[in-house]
């Protein structure tokens, strides 16, 4: 298996600047009329944007290598490498080979299909899960330290609210029949 890369100083000193210089926010909010609550919805978006770049990094993959591994974590079992293709935006072929590139160095499995035994499913490695998760604990202890500082009615409102959100995000991010690139 491939050992994952250590934090650079370099990419450690990009993220600050990025952090420092929040001008796209700004511009956001001058062409957006939203409620703070919407804007502190979109700075968790950024936040998690910045999130997932920085476990790729620490990790030891590439963006694209690390989108594929969240969404086969989030569909264990189910895709292949077509699936996979749909979901990143690439072709079947540049799919396939992500997959190769991604088994060799250890981070996922195929295996056939159970129901159709022509069909190939990608399994990440149980090694990797561990490790991104493991990377993601330290997240989840702070996030349960904020939650404890709400009541239960608030925490009830909390996840109320983000639920729709999810919903809501997950809608707009779903491609229709009539979505085109660009459009």
């Amino acid at each position: 298996m491939t050992p994952f890369r250590s934090h650079s100083a370099s990419y450690a000193a990009s993220v600050a600047e990025q952090t420092r210089d929040d001008t796209v926010g700004r511009r956001e909010r001058g062409r957006v009329e939203a409620s703070e609550v919407s804007w502190a919805v979109r700075d968790l978006q950024r936040a998690q944007g910045e999130l997932d770049r920085h476990l790729a990094h620490r990790l030891g993959l590439r963006a694209l290598d690390y989108a594929a591994m969240t969404y086969l974590m989030q569909t264990p079992g189910q895709a292949g490498p077509v699936e996979l293709s749909v979901r990143l935006g690439i072709s079947t072929g540049s799919g396939t080979e992500l997959a190769d590139r991604l088994e060799r160095a250890g981070h996922l499995h195929r295996r056939r299909d159970a129901a159709d035994r022509r069909r190939v499913v990608l399994e990440p490695d149980e090694n990797s899960v561990t490790r991104m998760i493991d990377e993601l604990t330290p997240l989840f202890g702070a996030l349960e330290q904020v939650a404890d500082t709400f009541t239960d009615d608030e925490r009830a409102t909390i996840v109320r609210y983000l639920t729709a959100v999810a919903e809501r995000t997950h809608a707009r991010a779903t491609p229709t029949e009539t979505s085109a690139p660009g459009g």
